[in-house]
C-alpha cells in the first residue's frame, strides 16, 4: 500500500498546512527554528572567533605547532610535513659567550632557517640604512642581528664584527621584535640571531653542548591536525610537541579561559531553546487533545492516531530545522560581518560540523522534549469529549492523589529530557565539567522552586489582600493557579537566571579577569642583578616612583630527595611520570629564593608562614611549596626536602603550602625558603616593574649605566592578553543577543500555554461585570509578581552557578554579585509583565460575546 495515499498521511498533511496557515504552530515552530539557528550560528561563530584568536596568537610561537627537542630529528618527519603541504622552519637555541676585542657578553644565540618565522613578524631596524621595523626572515650568511643590549655591553656599532665561537660575524641589524621571544625571567643574556647555516662554522656544537632544537610547522588546519595525529605517538620524553594553548604561559592560559567563556555563553542559548521546545510541545499536546478524542470517538484506531501525529510532528520538525539552518546561516554571516573590523575572521567556509550538529540538535529537541507530551496526547480517552478536559489536565498535574509507583513513573518522564539536554551541552562544549555545571544548576533551580516557589506565591497573596482590587485579584489568581504557575515559574527562572548569568559573564567575570591583569601590570623584568647593584636598583625605583614587586634573590638548585627517599631525575613531558627509579621528582633545576614576608598574590592554604608563626626568630630552616607542585609530588606539612646546590646538600622541612597567582606578572617561585637557608650561596636578583611610556627613556639610561643587568620587555604579551579579553567580550555581546531572543521565546511560549484557561477566566469576570481596567491591571500585576519571584529565585541560582564557575572552571577566587540581584528582580518583573501583557492584549480587548463563544 502506498503510504502517500493512506488516510492518516493525507489527514496529517492537511492538518499541518491548516495549522501553519492559522498560526497555531507558531510557537512550537519558532522554538525548533531557534534551537537549530542558535546551534548553527553559535557553533560557526564561536568556532570562527576561537580560530581567529588562535590565529592572531600563534605569532607568539612563530608557527601553528612546535616540536622542541634536545637533538636533531629524523628527516622523515620533515618529509611527512611537506607531503601534507605544511611549511616548516628550524631554530637552534643555546647560550654562549660572545666577544668584541677585549669585551665579552653572555648571550642567547638563536640560529634560524630562511623560512623563520612562519607566523608573526620578526622586526629588524637597520640604522645604517635609516630603516626601522622591517619585516625579515633570517639574516644573510656571515651576518647577525642583535638586541640593543649587545651594542652597549660590547661598545659596538653597525658594521663592526663580533666573535661567536671560532667565527666572526658582521653586525647588520638591531632586533626590535622577536615573535616567539621567551618571556622567562631567567633567560641568560640578550638575543643574537644568526642564520642556521652558520651555526656549524662557530664549532659551538660539541657532544656535551646544551642545545635546544625547535622545529616549527604551519599550514592549513586539517593538514596541521593530520600531521599532529601522525607525530604525537612518536614524541618521546626528551621532546615536547605544543601549540599556543598548551604552552605554559599567561597567554596560553588566557586563550584557554577565553574558549571556556565562549563555550559557556553559547551553551546558555541551547538550554533556553530546549526549554522553549519543551514548553511549546506541552501546549501542543493540550491543544490537540480534543481532536484526538474526536478521532477516537469516530472509530479511529490507536495506530492511526500514532501515525497521524508522528508524521505531523515529524513534518513540523523538518520544516523548523530547515528554516533554522537558513536563519542560523544569516545570523552567522551577520555576526562575522559585525566583528570583521575587530578580529581577523575569514569569510565563513562551508563546514559539515555546524550543519550536522544543528540538525542533530533539532532532532533531539523535537524527539526528547516531545515524547512525553505526544504520549499523553495519543493516550487521550474518547470519553474526554463528554466529560471535558479541564479535570483531566488538572488531574494530570495533581501529585497529591498519585501512588508511589505513579510518582516514580512521573519522575522518570524527566530522565529523557535531562539526558537529552546534557547530550546537547556536552556535544556542543566537549567539556564534561561545564556541562554538568549548567545541568546541575538547572536542577537546583527546580528544587529550590519546589520548596519555596509556592510559599512565595502564598506570601504574595497575603500581601495582595492589603492592596487594591487589581493586586488582590492578581495575587488570588497567582495562588489559585499555583500548580500551573510553578511550571511557568521554573521556565521564567531558568530564562532569567541564564540571562543574568551571561550579563555577569560580560560585566563581572570578564572585568574580574581583566582586574587580574590591570593596565599597570608589570611590563619589564630586570634580571641578573648582582648583589652590589641591589641598592642602585632600589634608588632608581624610588627616584621615579615606579611600581615594583621588589627584588627577589635567585639561586638554582635541584631537589634530590623527599623524606630521605631519592627522587627521579627524569620526568616525561606528556604524563609527568618518573622514567627512572625513585620517587616522582621535578626533573629539572629549580629557581630558589628566600623571603622574610609572604609575597603578594601568594596565599597560605596549609601550615603557616615563618614570620607569622614566630619560627623565624629561632633560625630554623624552612621551605614553603606551591600547592600545584605539592600535589604533584604528594607533599604535606612536615615532609623534609633535600636539595643540591653545586656540591653541597641541605635538608629543610615543609612548613607551609602556598596558592600562587601565576597571572600576576611578578616573579613567582615553586620553592621559597626562610631567610638564612640560602644566604651563603651566591645569588643574582630579579624584579618586575611597571614602566609607563614617559619613564621608558629613564630606564634605558639606567640600563646603559649598568650593562650587566638584563631587561625583558613583556609589553607585547600584556597587550595581547588585553586584546584577547576585549575580543572575547565582543563575542559574548553577540551571543547575548541570541540568548535574549531565546529567553523571550520561552516567556511567550509559557504565556501562550495558559491562554485557554485565561480566556475562560476573562469571560467569567466580564459576565460578572468586571471592568476592562481591572482585568488589564490584574493580568499585568500577576505577570509582574510572577516575574519578580522568578527574578529573585534566578538571582540565587545565578550566584550558585557563578560560584561554581569561578572556583571550579575558571580558577578564580569566589565573589558575590548582589548588585545583580536587584537587576534580576526588577528586570524579571518588567520583562515578564511586558511580555505577558503583549501576549494577552488581544484577549483582554475581546468583547464578552466573543469570549463566551470561544470558551463554549
Amino acid at each position: 500500500m502506498n503510504i502517500f495515499n493512506a488516510v492518516w498521511f493525507r489527514q496529517s498533511k492537511r492538518l499541518l498546512l491548516h495549522e501553519l496557515r492559522r498560526g497555531d504552530l507558531t510557537i512550537i515552530c519558532l522554538a525548533i527554528v531557534l534551537a537549530v539557528a542558535t546551534v548553527f550560528s553559535l557553533s560557526g561563530f564561536s568556532g570562527q572567533i576561537q580560530q581567529a584568536l588562535l590565529n592572531k596568537s600563534t605569532s607568539f610561537i612563530a608557527s601553528d605547532r612546535v616540536l622542541q627537542t634536545s637533538r636533531e630529528i629524523a628527516p622523515a618527519i620533515i618529509d611527512k610535513s611537506e607531503q601534507l603541504g605544511l611549511d616548516n622552519a628550524k631554530q637552534v637555541l643555546m647560550s654562549s659567550m660572545v666577544f668584541a676585542g677585549d669585551k665579552m657578553q653572555l648571550a642567547q644565540l638563536k640560529a634560524v632557517s630562511d623560512a623563520y618565522p612562519l607566523r608573526g613578524e620578526l622586526l629588524i631596524s637597520f640604522p645604517q640604512h635609516k630603516l626601522v621595523n622591517q619585516r625579515r626572515n633570517a639574516p644573510e650568511a656571515g651576518k647577525v642581528w642583535v638586541e640593543k643590549k649587545v651594542l652597549s655591553a660590547l661598545d659596538l656599532t653597525m658594521g663592526d664584527t663580533i666573535e661567536i665561537g671560532v667565527s666572526s660575524f658582521v653586525l647588520d641589524g638591531i632586533i626590535e621584535q622577536i615573535p616567539d621571544a621567551s618571556f622567562s625571567v631567567f633567560t641568560n643574556g640578550p638575543a643574537i640571531i644568526l642564520n642556521e647555516s652558520d651555526i656549524g662554522k662557530t664549532q659551538l656544537i660539541q657532544p656535551a653542548s646544551r642545545l635546544t632544537y625547535k622545529y616549527l610547522f604551519a599550514g592549513d588546519n586539517d593538514a596541521v591536525e593530520a600531521f599532529e595525529a601522525w607525530i604525537k605517538p612518536q614524541v618521546n620524553e626528551t621532546q615536547r610537541w605544543y601549540d599556543i594553548q598548551s604552552r605554559q604561559s599567561p597567554l596560553a592560559n588566557a586563550l584557554n579561559r577565553a574558549e571556556k567563556y565562549l563555550s559557556l555563553a553559547s551553551m546558555l542559548g541551547i538550554i533556553l531553546a530546549a526549554v522553549a521546545v519543551a514548553v511549546a510541545s506541552r501546549r501542543y499536546s493540550h491543544r490537540h487533545q480534543p481532536m484526538v478524542a474526536v478521532f477516537k470517538a469516530m472509530g479511529a484506531s490507536m495506530a492511526h492516531i500514532q501515525k497521524l501525529y508522528c508524521l505531523h510532528w515529524g513534518l513540523l520538525s523538518l520544516f523548523g530545522i530547515f528554516v533554522g539552518i537558513v536563519l542560523g546561516y544569516a545570523l552567522l554571516q551577520g555576526g562575522l560581518y559585525a566583528v570583521k573590523d575587530f578580529l581577523p575572521v575569514n569569510d565563513f567556509v562551508f563546514s559539515w560540523y555546524p550543519l550536522v550538529i544543528s540538525c542533530v540538535t533539532g532532532l533531539i529537541c523535537a524527539i526528547a522534549f516531545a515524547v512525553t507530551p505526544l504520549k499523553h496526547l495519543v493516550a487521550t480517552p474518547a470519553l474526554s469529549v463528554i466529560r471535558g478536559f479541564s479535570q483531566q489536565e488538572s488531574g494530570a498535574d495533581n501529585g497529591s492523589s498519585l501512588s508511589f509507583k505513579q510518582r516514580v513513573q512521573q519522575g522518570g518522564q524527566y530522565l529523557l529530557p535531562l539526558a537529552a539536554l546534557f547530550t546537547l551541552l556536552f556535544m556542543f562544549s566537549k567539556d564534561l565539567l561545564l556541562s554538568f555545571a549548567l545541568l546541575i544548576g538547572g536542577i537546583l533551580v527546580a528544587g529550590i522552586l519546589v520548596l519555596f516557589g509556592r510559599g512565595l506565591m502564598s506570601a504574595g497573596r497575603v500581601a495582595g489582600t492589603q492592596a487594591g482590587k487589581s493586586w488582590h485579584l492578581a495575587m488570588a489568581n497567582l495562588k489559585r493557579r499555583a500548580k500551573e504557575n510553578s511550571v511557568q515559574l521554573v521556565s521564567f527562572t531558568i530564562a532569567i537566571k541564564l540571562l543574568l548569568l551571561i550579563v555577569v559573564i560580560r560585566s563581572a567575570l570578564l572585568s574580574e579577569w581583566q582586574q587580574q591583569l590591570p593596565q599597570d601590570a608589570p611590563n619589564r623584568f630586570l634580571i641578573n642583578v648582582s648583589g652590589p647593584e641591589v641598592t642602585q636598583v632600589d634608588d632608581f625605583v624610588a627616584k621615579h616612583g615606579l611600581k615594583t614587586s621588589g627584588l627577589y634573590p635567585v639561586v638554582r638548585g635541584r631537589l634530590t630527595a623527599i623524606n630521605e627517599e631519592k627522587v627521579a631525575q627524569k620526568v616525561t613531558k606528556e604524563e609527568d611520570k618518573a622514567s627512572d627509579n625513585g620517587r616522582r621528582g621535578v626533573g629539572r633545576e629549580l629557581n630558589l629564593t628566600w623571603r622574610e614576608q609572604l609575597p603578594k598574590e601568594n596565599n597560605i592554604i596549609d601550615g603557616s608562614w615563618w614570620s607569622e608563626s614566630g619560627a623565624e626568630s629561632s633560625g630554623q630552616p624552612q621551605v614553603s611549596v606551591e600547592h600545584g607542585l605539592a600535589e604533584r609530588l604528594e607533599l604535606k606539612i612536615g615532609d623534609t626536602l633535600t636539595f643540591q646546590l653545586g656540591s653541597e646538600f641541605f635538608t629543610v622541612p615543609v612548613t607551609s603550602i602556598r596558592e600562587v597567582n601565576w597571572q600576576s606578572m611578578q616573579p613567582n617561585f615553586f620553592m621559597i625558603f626562610s631567610p638564612g637557608v640560602l644566604a651563603d650561596f651566591p645569588a643574582t636578583y630579579i624584579s618586575s616593574l611597571y614602566i609607563p611610556d614617559e619613564k621608558d627613556q629613564a630606564l634605558q639610561d639606567f640600563m646603559t649605566q649598568h650593562p650587566t643587568i638584563s631587561m625583558i620587555d613583556v609589553d607585547a604579551m600584556i597587550g595581547q592578553l588585553h586584546s584577547v579579553i576585549e575580543q572575547v567580550s565582543l563575542a559574548v555581546e553577540f551571543i547575548l543577543v541570541l540568548v535574549v531572543i531565546a529567553g523571550s521565546l520561552v516567556l511567550v511560549a509559557q504565556v501562550q500555554a495558559s491562554m485557554e484557561e485565561r480566556e475562560r477566566e476573562v469571560a467569567i469576570l466580564r459576565t460578572l461585570g468586571a471592568k476592562g481596567a481591572l482585568l488589564r491591571n490584574s493580568v499585568l500585576f500577576e505577570f509582574v509578581a510572577l516575574g519578580a519571584i522568578a527574578g529573585f529565585m534566578a538571582s540565587i541560582a545565578m550566584e550558585i552557578a557563578v560560584y561554581f564557575l569561578q572556583t571550579r572552571v575558571f580558577d578564580m577566587s569566589a565573589s558575590l554579585h548582589f548588585q545583580y540581584w536587584g537587576l534580576g528582580i526588577v528586570s524579571g518583573g518588567l520583562f515578564v509583565g511586558l511580555v505577558g501583557m503583549l501576549s494577552c492584549w488581544r484577549l483582554l480587548n475581546m468583547s464578552s460575546v466573543t469570549l463566551i463563544r470561544r470558551t463554549m
